[in-house]
């Protein structure tokens, strides 16, 4: 009888197939795990920038340039610039350097001039050291690093940011304080303002204007002169940044709003306005209002756009001024004790009884008898250095005399006929002749 135990024992014929089985599966797992260990672990290089940079230090105007000289553009968004002056740490952050260079580009052939007096007060001499690096502010890779001026120094060191002052200390935020004119402030168009605070120590100081920037001022006693002619309210602010950290600010804001100061007027009767190489103009919407006379003195009308109106006695006339009028001729005599309208050429709304009737180019009007005669006339005069002539009562009162030239801007408001005088205004843009009138005046 065969022994079956033993037939089974001795029966090895499958095991090297397994053994080879496990084997190349072990193999297979060994392999891809060095292939991933070797993709995944691998880091994408850093970026660097590849600039050739040039630089030199002018002493007598406190001035570092820095000349692209060669290589790829550099982004200025992601750049900053330590400068190392006689141990002392100055530090440019991106944005600073953009407002320095004007732009957030630095392209080939292009300089940046960084002066050390306007932006830390801080001076050149020529037995200083001077050395330099810039950074990317992403990965903190050197595009430039060296000595510019003097022996060669370690430019590789703490930058600020936390780190200790030239004298081992650590450095703080600046204390504004005197903050001068008190917010909010009030001034007129033309007016010099000037804007100062106190830093607690000599700090790098920006002043902004709405957010952008207007000027530095650096050391303890931060001030800015302003003077503008627009109109509007504007947020002044003041920014101090400690020299070593710029991360360490204070900030003063001001509410500054500008108006323009209101007009003296004065009054006038039987005036003349004359100036012989400038013209002016009347306002849109401006009119001349009247009731034709009765007692026989009809006859009148009006011919706008080649179509006739006839004007009975007793009506109300309101001539408006269609738009603004730049050139124009006006004659308003004197019949009897009555007035009387030949000329009033101009482009105009023509309500008769408050109903507009007409509107466009006056071809020609006669008006027998002009009773009650309201005007919000307003004639502006711009400014223009020439011979200007301005009187009233008949020329007994001189205003502006024909020498010297004047260039004065004079406005004439609600222009009305003076009593028993014949009126008459000329106007274009060669010359203005206006006599014969009241108004309130305004001189600037």
């Amino acid at each position: 009888m065969p022994n079956n135990q033993n037939s089974f024992l001795n029966n090895t014929q499958a095991v090297s197939e397994v053994i080879g089985e496990v084997l190349l599966t072990a193999i297979a797992v060994l392999a891809f795990s060095v292939i991933a260990v070797s993709v995944f672990s691998y880091a994408d290089p850093q970026e660097q920038v590849h600039a050739d940079i040039q630089g030199w230090v002018d002493v007598d105007s406190d001035t570092v340039y820095l000349r692209h000289a060669g290589g790829e553009r550099v982004d200025i968004t992601k750049t900053r610039v330590l400068l190392d002056i006689n141990g002392t740490r100055w530090e440019l952050s991106s944005s600073e350097l953009e407002l320095v260079k004007g732009s957030d580009i630095w392209d080939l052939g292009e300089t940046i001039m960084i002066n050390t007096s306007d932006l830390w007060s801080q001076s050149i001499g020529e037995d200083d050291n001077v050395a330099i690096i810039m950074l990317t502010t992403d990965s903190n890779l050197v595009i430039k690093s060296g000595t510019l001026l003097g022996e060669a120094q370690d430019v590789t060191g703490s930058s600020g940011g936390g780190g200790s002052g030239s004298n081992g200390t650590t450095p703080t935020a600046p204390v504004l304080s005197g903050q001068s004119p008190l917010t909010p402030y009030e001034s007129n168009t033309s007016t010099s303002v000037t804007f100062s605070a106190t830093s607690s120590q000599a700090s790098t100081n920006e002043f902004l204007l709405n957010g952008q920037h207007l000027a530095w001022s650096n050391g303890t006693s931060p001030t800015y002169t302003n003077t503008t002619s627009v109109d509007g309210t504007y947020t002044v602010t003041l920014i101090a940044r400690n020299t070593v950290d710029p991360l360490l600010t204070d900030s003063l804001t001001w509410t500054w709003t500008v108006t323009t100061p209101a007009p003296v007027v004065s009054t006038g009767t039987n005036m003349v306005l004359q100036k012989n190489n400038k013209g002016g103009y009347v306002a849109d919407g401006d009119y001349i209002k009247f009731r034709t006379g009765g007692g026989g003195g009809g006859g009148s009308s009006i011919t706008i756009n080649g179509v006739t109106t006839g004007i009975p006695n007793n009506r109300d006339v309101m001539l408006v001024m269609n738009g603004q009028q730049n050139t124009g001729e006006i004659d308003i005599g004197i019949s009897g004790g009555s007035r009387r309208i030949t000329t009033y050429d101009f482009n105009v709304e023509f309500y008769l009884n408050g109903v507009l009737t007409n509107t466009g180019d006056i071809d020609s009007i006669f008006i027998s008898k002009a009773d009650n005669i309201e005007s919000t006339l307003t004639y502006y005069l711009p400014s223009d250095l020439s011979t200007t002539y301005l009187s009233e009562n008949g020329g007994s009162n001189v205003i502006i005399d024909w020498f010297p030239a004047n260039g004065s801007e004079i406005t004439l408001y609600n222009i009305t006929p003076s009593n028993s005088i014949n009126f008459r205004m000329e106007y274009d843009a060669s010359h203005t002749y206006i006599a014969g009138f009241d108004a309130d005046y305004s001189i600037n």
